[in-house]
């Protein structure tokens, strides 16, 4: 399949996936900016390609909210009446995901950031959907210092129990694992997961990941007040309480929705301005407590 676009000028390649392609391209008509993401299908096992472009298109198209990435319009590319690729027309954020080695926030900035991401969330479990692939290369943060969440591939309607397991190793909820029911809390898990994840640059253990990961093989499977030192930062204990309360393997333990994380979110937030805590204060201490012993 070709990478010409009738009507649009590519103007760069923003990255690359199994079987994709994703583009950065302006309409020579109106002058408007697109990401579009491409696939093409090659083998019968491409379909499933297909499909969670298909799930993209169909979540996203369902919902207009300052934080979720716009879906506009799904194109089929055939050849002899076959379907041979796809292309997902999407809103272009300017914007740098979270995981970016450039990314850099204090600790009361970034609970702003990701209590906009929940304040999307929310209007997204309203809407009737799981977003169920919530990490820090998902969560583009723009120059305005708001945050857009992009990729709905693997969203899917609430209460669904999917057939396979998908999503990310080091965010999943252990109800995605298991293949049971996936509901808010599943969200709550996956975003208090990024969270962790950006403060202290390392996952924090799931039901996947205890197997296999490439960051923490010494404290797979260990609960966060098991571990001396987990990062290379303190986490202030009204933080690390957040992300334990909403990563417990059991739903029922968790925080019930997002609203709740806002709260929860909002309170720790207002507790570190008033400490004036930062991250860097916080290496330091860790350096000055290992001289110590």
């Amino acid at each position: 399949m070709s990478l010409d676009i009738p009507n649009y000028r590519i103007l760069a390649k923003l990255g690359t996936g199994a079987s994709s392609t994703v583009l950065k391209v302006r309409c020579t008509r109106t002058g408007t900016l697109y990401t579009v993401k491409s696939i093409k299908i090659h083998t019968p096992e491409d379909h499933k390609f297909l499909e969670q472009l298909k799930a993209e298109y169909a979540t996203g198209s369902q919902m207009d909210h300052p934080v979720l990435r716009k879906v506009y319009e799904l194109r089929y590319v055939r050849r002899r009446l076959r379907v041979k690729g796809a292309m997902l027309f999407m809103e272009y954020v300017d914007g740098i995901p979270m995981n970016d080695s450039e990314f850099s926030r204090p600790l009361p900035e970034l609970l702003s950031l990701f209590i906009i991401v929940a304040k999307g969330l929310d209007a997204m479990h309203q809407a009737g959907y799981v977003h169920a692939d919530l990490k820090p290369g998902n969560l583009l943060v723009t120059p305005e210092e708001s945050v857009k969440l992009i990729d709905f591939g693997q969203s899917c309607p609430m209460l669904t129990s999917k057939v396979r397991v998908q999503g990310t190793i080091d965010y999943m909820a252990p109800e995605q694992v298991a293949l049971n029911l996936l509901d808010r809390r599943t969200d709550v898990f996956g975003l208090a997961a990024a969270l962790h994840r950006v403060i202290t640059g390392k996952p924090i253990a799931t039901d996947m990941n205890r197997a296999i990961t490439l960051h923490s093989q010494g404290l797979v499977g260990k609960r966060m007040t098991d571990i001396v030192e987990p990062t290379n930062i303190e986490v202030p204990t009204v933080v690390a309480k957040l992300i334990e309360t909403c990563c417990e393997k059991d739903p029922a333990k968790r925080l019930p929705d997002m609203r709740a994380f806002i709260e929860r979110a909002e309170l720790a937030r207002t507790i570190l301005q008033k400490r004036q805590v930062s991250p860097e204060p916080a290496r330091r201490t860790a350096r000055e407590r290992k001289k110590r012993t």
